[in-house]
């Protein structure tokens, strides 16, 4: 005998069985692809800060190199600044006391004023009119001395007073009597 087998439960397609499992495929691409980019992301966001890491050392050192050159420049001016200032300063104490030399005494001169100007004015005291004809002769032998006035004389009790305007070269007066110390 047979038997037969009767089955009282309704018959169920498999139809709902590939929605499914494409369902669980698609959730399974989806969540893989969702991975793939946060990895993708946060990767690069390391890289980028990495690089803005690096940018940020080539541009300190940039500016330290900046600086550094900058401050060699500043350097190399003021050294140059200095050169200039030496090469235009008069040796004053040295004109002092080449003035006092062409002098019989110390007491004969009553005043000596640098200008600005390249003028060097003095004050003399000579017994004779002679004795200021021979100082303003031995001034003008000098070769820094470009001019010499004799702006004032005037009698005193027993000697001649003269104011003197010396005009000078102060290329000539630095290299003639050097630079002052």
């Amino acid at each position: 005998m047979m038997n037969t087998e009767i089955n009282l439960l309704e018959n169920q397609s498999k139809k709902h069985i590939a929605p499914l499992v494409l369902g669980v495929v698609g959730i399974i691409l989806l969540a893989s692809v969702i991975t793939v980019l946060l990895y993708q992301k946060y990767y690069y966001e390391s890289q980028i800060e990495d690089q803005t890491n690096k940018v940020s050392q080539l541009e300190t050192r940039l500016l330290e190199k900046r600086d550094e050159f900058a401050g060699e420049k500043q350097l190399q001016q003021l050294q140059q600044d200095i050169s200039t200032l030496k090469g235009e300063m008069v040796p004053n104490v040295a004109l002092y006391n080449q003035m006092l030399n062409f002098l019989s005494s110390s007491e004969q001169l009553l005043s000596y004023n640098f200008t600005s100007e390249n003028q060097l004015i003095i004050d003399t005291k000579f017994s004779t009119l002679k004795n200021v004809s021979n100082f303003v002769k031995v001034i003008l032998g000098q070769d820094y001395v470009s001019d010499t006035e004799l702006t004032s004389v005037s009698k005193m009790d027993t000697s001649y007073q003269a104011t003197l305007t010396i005009s000078l070269d102060s290329e000539t007066l630095v290299k003639e009597l050097g630079e002052n110390d």
